[in-house]
This record gives structure tokens, C-alpha cells and sequence, in this order.
């Protein structure tokens, strides 16, 4: 019997894999994390696509929201390691990727009563420290969190799964962003992001919830062979696919980080649009990621991560199409044809991340991509911001054109197809037939 998240007459458009064959505890383990996704985007869009307006709107400058973005990813380069050695030692991925979305999502509180506690710049610099926390915390769990994922999904499924969880993702995430702007446009500002803030917050903690109910194997403590940081950089020297990976990716997001994290304020400071046209926009690029996953997973499936990943050759181009953005309608257009190419390299790069890292000690490998992408990337919005004071938007966003398009032709030059993954066949495990 196939166990599904929602009615298979809803899962079909989205193209949820048959699950029928794998054991029961699996199903399940699917079933949850699929709801997870669900839970978790319906909360972030309520926020994710606004903390800078947020921000703005307590006085934040520009420079601020640029330092905001670099100090996001010195965290994330500082709490990674430590974060994957806890899940690596004890086998805890679960448990350590739940109490670091708990506290994540407790952060978002602190968020909202940020301007009752602090007037001012006080309050503008409790925001941006807790949504520094915020993406420390997660950084923190986020190895343990990608570890779990390759071991709950087979390899086989990875690219119709997780394209049918991002579909639902985008889906929910479609009619929550526009429905955030109305509540900021009703409300007016801070009062309609704190509102904003507490409702992301209750559907945040049902996410918790799907995502403790994950089954995991925890292994025993003879199972579990330790290994140093020395001896996880040692073998990565070994892994030319991850280290050329993590070199084109790297300088990619270096591009993306210099001008992406000031689009939303072009929007607001040089075309004058307003906080709902904003969310239109993001609503625009939902619907367009939305179409591209559901395209792109079965392609993946069916001729590769890296093929699938070619559809990312417009990335470079984002920052420099908003320039030539006048009028709304014009937004649109970027906006979904951005959303469009990002897909399918998005899709790629997460599936390529668990394909090129080995089973053993998988946090830790995750963990030391994700610092030096981190490091990397604290560069990117921190000189974007000081050249945006200095000289205006055209510079930085061509620059950020520049970074981008050299981290892609890097990447397609030295990154290959990784072979394919042996698993375990679970299939027959229950006896059933394919179903649904």
C-alpha cells in the first residue's frame, strides 16, 4: 500500500514518486519530510521575501542590509563544522536538525517584538542580529539535515521527489507572498511584518513537528568510527568532483551574493514599487519555479544532475536585466524568467552535493562545502554594499554579472557527471507491487 502525504489525485500534478515498494518506515519518513517542506514554506513566506524591507522600515541603510547578508554567511562559515562534528559523533541528524529549527524559529519572535523592546537603530540592529542567529543556527543544522535526506530518499527518487516537494514548496509559497504584502500594505509598516512574523512563526513550529517525526538509524558507538577535521580535508583532496564542485559553485555564489541581496531594495528605492508590487513580483518568480520543477525533475532522473543543471546558463544575466526594468510588467518577465533558469541549477547542485559525498561521515564533508561557500559568499554582499553607497546600483549589479557568469563557465568546464549511486535494493522489502 502506498502511504501518501496528501490524496493521490493531488499528488499526481506534482509529481510525488511511487513509493509502494520501499518498507513502511520509509513511507513514512517521505510522507513527513514531504509535509515538512510544506509547513516550513508556507512560514518563510511570510518573511523570507521581506526582512530587508522590514529592516528598511525601522531605518535600516543600505550598508546595513549588505552587512546583514555577509554576516548570514560568516555564520553559516562558523557554525557549520561544529554543527556536522555534534551530528557526525553522535549519529543524531534528526535531533540535530529539529532543536536548530526550533531555535530558528524562536529567533523570529525576537524579530517581532524587536521595535516595543528598542527605539530606532536599537531595534534595527536586534532584527539583524537575530536573523544573523537565524542563519547560523541553521547553517548549524544543515549538514545533519542534508545527511538525513540521503539517507531517507533513494537515489533513484531524488529527482521526482524533492522536484514534487519543491512544486509544493513554490505552490504555498505562491499564495502566501502576496497575501504578506496586503497584510504590510492593511497594517502598514513595522506593524504589518510583525504580523507577518507571528503567523511565520505558528506555521514554522507545525514544521518542526512533520519534521521530529522522521525515522532515522541511529548508529551505535561501535558502528561509528571517529575521524578528525584534518583527516575529512586530507580525503576531500581525494575527491576531485567535490573540490571542482566547490570551486565553480563558490565563485557563482560570490557573483550572486555582490548585487542579489539588493534586488529588492532596487525595487523599492529606484523603481518606487511598492512593498505589495514587491510581493506580486516574488509571486511571479514562485509560479515560474513552480512550472520549471516539475519539468526539471523528471529530467534529472532521466538524463542527469548535470544536464539539468545547464538550465542555469541565465543566471549571470539577472542582475544587469533589472536594469533595464521600468514598469512592473517588466518585473514580472525578469522575475520569472530568473526563477526559470535558477531551477534547474538549484535542483542539480543539491542533488550533485549528495551524490559527491560519501555516505560515511557525510555531515562533515556537507559541512566543509558549506564553510568555504560561506566564506566566499561573507565577501559578496559586505563590498556589494560599500560600492552601492559609493557608486549606485548599475556598478554592482554588472559587477555581480561578471562573478556569476565566471563561477558557471568554471563549473561547466571542470565538473563532470558523478556516476551513479549503488544502493541497497529495499524495493521488495514488504512484497507489494508499485502502486499509484
Amino acid at each position: 500500500m502506498q502511504r501518501l502525504p496528501l490524496p493521490a489525485f493531488l499528488l499526481k500534478p506534482l509529481g510525488y514518486p511511487p513509493v509502494s515498494t520501499l518498507p513502511e518506515e520509509r513511507q513514512k519518513g517521505l510522507r513527513v519530510f514531504w509535509l515538512d517542506g510544506l509547513f516550513a514554506s508556507l512560514s518563510g513566506g511570510f518573511i523570507d521575501s521581506y526582512y530587508a524591507l522590514y529592516m528598511l522600515s525601522l531605518g535600516a541603510s543600505n550598508a546595513q542590509i549588505g552587512l546583514v547578508n555577509t554576516l548570514n554567511q560568516v555564520a553559516g562559515a562558523v557554525m557549520a563544522l561544529p554543527g556536522a562534528a555534534i551530528a557526525d559523533r553522535t549519529g543524531r541528524y534528526r535531533f540535530m536538525s529539529t532543536i536548530t529549527g526550533l531555535i530558528a524559529r524562536l529567533l523570529w519572535l525576537v524579530m517581532l517584538i524587536a521595535p516595543w523592546l528598542l527605539p530606532d537603530a536599537g531595534a534595527v540592529w536586534l532584527v539583524l542580529l537575530a536573523w544573523v542567529l537565524i542563519a547560523g543556527v541553521g547553517t548549524m543544522g544543515a549538514a545533519a539535515w542534508t545527511a538525513l535526506q540521503a539517507d531517507l530518499v533513494p537515489a533513484r527518487l531524488r529527482g521526482a521527489y524533492f522536484s514534487s516537494r519543491n512544486i509544493v514548496m513554490q505552490v504555498v509559497r505562491l499564495g502566501v507572498i502576496p497575501v504578506a504584502g496586503l497584510i504590510v500594505n492593511w497594517i502598514g509598516e513595522p506593524g504589518g511584518y510583525q504580523v507577518n512574523l507571528g503567523l511565520a512563526f505558528a506555521f514554522g513550529m507545525v514544521a518542526v513537528y512533520y519534521y521530529s517525526q522522521i525515522p532515522e538509524h541511529v548508529p551505535s558507538p561501535h558502528e561509528q568510527e571517529q575521524i578528525s577535521n584534518r583527516e575529512i580535508l586530507r580525503n576531500i583532496r581525494h575527491m576531485p568532483l567535490l573540490m571542482r564542485f566547490t570551486l565553480g559553485h563558490g565563485v557563482l555564489m560570490f557573483g550572486v551574493m555582490f548585487g542579489g541581496p539588493f534586488i529588492s531594495v532596487y525595487m523599492a528605492e529606484e523603481l518606487d514599487f511598492s512593498v505589495g508590487t514587491i510581493g506580486f513580483v516574488t509571486t511571479t518568480s514562485v509560479l515560474a519555479t513552480t512550472i520549471g520543477m516539475r519539468i526539471l525533475g523528471r529530467i534529472q532522473d532521466r538524463y542527469g544532475i548535470t544536464w539539468t543543471m545547464r538550465f542555469g546558463l541565465g543566471v549571470p544575466f539577472i542582475t544587469s536585466a533589472w536594469l533595464l526594468v521600468q514598469h512592473p510588467w517588466q518585473a514580472y518577465i525578469v522575475s520569472a524568467l530568473a526563477a526559470l533558469t535558477w531551477a534547474g541549477y538549484n535542483l542539480g547542485a543539491f542533488n550533485l552535493l549528495l551524490a559527491v559525498t560519501p555516505n560515511a561521515h557525510r555531515p562533515r564533508y556537507v559541512a566543509m562545502h558549506t564553510t568555504i561557500i560561506s566564506v566566499v559568499g561573507a565577501v559578496g554582499p559586505l563590498t556589494g554594499g560599500v560600492v552601492l553607497d559609493a557608486v549606485g546600483f548599475t556598478p554592482v549589479f554588472l559587477l555581480s554579472t561578471v562573478g556569476r557568469g565566471l563561477g558557471l563557465l568554471l563549473f561547466f568546464l571542470l565538473v563532470r557527471e558523478p556516476d551513479p549511486v549503488v544502493e541497497v535494493d529495499e524495493d521488495n522489502a514488504d512484497g507489494e507491487d508499485v502502486g499509484g
